[in-house]
């Protein structure tokens, strides 16, 4: 839908009238407004989902200020979240996990409960909800206005494909009294097109180019597959980044600076900085929401290097859809940043390793590596 004729005609329309209102409280009142009657026109339930969401966590926020961050309403506006996200996003998955187990277990119960229905943006909003009532309860960051929430919560110009901005930056730009200027939308036409092009120009044409490879592979040689996946690489980024360029040109528009969400992965000479240059707003809320507390669970090295990344790695393969090929990618990525920190660790303790490493060929040469590594993950993700 960001790419559709309805989304730049809704954009266009409703800035004239953001930039007539005088005041920036009822200009957050008006573009919630749009944003829920958005959300509505592509999918009735998901606008239902989005006001229950943001009525439940609004809800905890408030019993987590009112009880000075009593820990048992943080965990339980947690837990509700992530059983709401796995009850409409996952269930079919385990479920079908357990149907599978069942065949060679048959003590195992026959498991088929799933959801017909994916609210839009799920994945989406329960993080940033996360991250929400997380930051209230670590005093981060304040409640706020409900209003200011309800806009953070469906903002339709971010709401489908992210960034997945933390409350506490998107507060500071929704009480922010701007006042229109022409340099918003030269910002925003020119972050626009330049999202339009990467998509329809780049990505686009190199997915038609390699589509009959991934049909028929068995008709092509091993180099044509090849460069097949690499093309998809590039594909993949450019499709992604595409959609972060337009979210936040779109947004723009009515003066909201959202966080940049790529920052060139592919030239990154190692897996830890790819992570923090893919998908910036994913990767950040990954390293605090899942990294820092399960790494702080124990104290074994065993623990903190190798299985804390496979876990989180393994969440973010699943949050990017329920199947287990996501899985396999994301622990694919949790493998790299266990044999990174192996590696640092190795350097650390060999003083030639490390003037090695610093030298201009061996960091061209990690660049190069960490591509091929990253590219070679896309398989499970394809």
């Amino acid at each position: 839908m960001i790419v559709g004729i309805q989304y730049y005609a809704l954009l266009a329309a409703t800035a004239v009238i953001y930039w007539i209102i005088p005041k920036q409280i009822i200009r957050n009142y008006f573009l919630s407004a749009v944003s829920l009657l958005f959300i509505y026109y592509f999918d009735k339930s998901s606008a239902l989902v989005v006001i229950i969401l943001t009525a439940y966590s609004y809800l905890f926020a408030y019993l987590i200020e009112k009880y000075n961050g009593r820990s048992v309403f943080h965990r339980t506006g947690v837990i509700g979240l992530v059983l709401i996200l796995a009850a409409f996003k996952y269930l079919g998955f385990f479920g079908g996990i357990i149907a599978h187990m069942n065949k060679f277990i048959s003590a195992l119960p026959v498991f088929k409960i799933e959801f017909l229905l994916l609210p839009l943006g799920i994945s989406y909003i329960v993080f940033k909800h996360i991250s929400y009532l997380t930051d209230i309860y670590w005093k981060i960051n304040v409640k706020g206005k409900l209003i200011d929430f309800v806009l953070y919560s469906s903002l339709f110009t971010i709401y489908v494909a992210g960034p997945i901005e933390r409350f506490s930056r998107f507060k500071v730009e929704a009480e922010r009294e701007n006042k229109f200027s022409f340099s918003f939308l030269e910002e925003a036409f020119t972050r626009i097109v330049y999202g339009l092009f990467k998509k329809f120009v780049i990505a686009d044409w190199l997915g038609f180019l390699i589509a009959p490879v991934w049909a028929n592979p068995g008709d092509y040689s091993i180099w044509i597959r090849g460069a097949a996946l690499l093309g998809y690489s590039v594909q993949i980024y450019m499709d992604f980044s595409a959609y972060s360029d337009i979210a936040i040109g779109a947004s723009r528009v009515y003066g909201f600076k959202i966080m940049e969400n790529f920052d060139y992965p592919y030239f990154k000479p190692n897996i830890s900085q790819f992570w923090r240059s893919w998908h910036i707003s994913l990767s950040d809320w990954i390293r605090d929401y899942l990294f820092f507390p399960l790494s702080a669970m124990f104290g074994n090295k065993a623990w903190q290097i190798f299985f804390v990344p496979m876990i989180a790695m393994g969440i973010c393969g699943l949050w990017h859809g329920p199947a287990l090929h996501f899985l396999l990618w994301g622990l694919c990525h949790g493998f790299g940043l266990f044999a990174y920190q192996v590696w640092v660790r190795i350097k650390r303790k060999q003083p030639a390793l490390a003037r090695l490493s610093k030298t201009k060929w061996f960091n061209a040469a990690s660049i190069v590596f960490t591509f091929l590594y990253v590219t070679m993950c896309w398989i499970f993700f394809k």
